[in-house]
């Protein structure tokens, strides 16, 4: 085992959600790399490599915050045009998800964790390397019931990555 993990926390969707975003990306007129439903995720926090020895103040971060289950609609379709990904978001974001994002963030600094500072946005991948994208975008409309999150390892497989859910609150 590595003594450096590739990690992030994230919203991982149940097996129906996921299968409802996978009939919905396949009806996409797109060209580009499309996203494993095994893989679906909106990350919360990106960290980034971290030493084995984060591993338990991380942990202890997550462990102190509670999550306060609700509701999201996955109903906005849109693109990263430099990074060339296409995503499926949400039009309106809860106030308490967007407080417990905030809080988690908060958490990891004070913890002196690193992570990706940039501003988050809610998302789930769909396409990377987008090449062409669709002229018409469907409706959509994806009920999806958050429960918890987790802090995922990313790991480097071949020519893509496997994502490991390393625990769960």
């Amino acid at each position: 085992m590595s003594d450096r993990h590739r990690l992030f926390f994230a919203l991982v969707p149940g097996r129906s959600v996921r299968n409802k975003i996978a009939v919905f990306q396949e009806s996409l007129a797109v060209s580009g790399r499309a996203a494993q439903p095994a893989q679906f995720h909106a990350t919360l926090a990106f960290l980034g490599m971290q030493q084995e020895r984060q591993l338990p103040l991380i942990r202890q971060v997550a462990s102190g915050l509670t999550f306060p289950p609700c509701r999201v609609t996955l109903d906005h379709l849109d693109r990263f045009g430099r990074a060339a990904v296409l995503w499926l978001g949400v039009r309106s974001v809860p106030g308490e998800l967007m407080v417990f994002q905030q809080a988690l963030v908060q958490g990891l600094q004070d913890a002196g964790i690193g992570h990706d500072p940039k501003p988050w946005k809610f998302h789930v991948t769909l396409y990377r390397k987008l090449r062409k994208p669709s002229p018409i975008m469907p409706p959509v409309a994806i009920e999806w019931k958050l429960n918890g999150f987790d802090l995922v390892e990313s790991v480097n497989v071949g020519n893509g990555v496997k994502y490991t859910s390393i625990g769960h609150w």
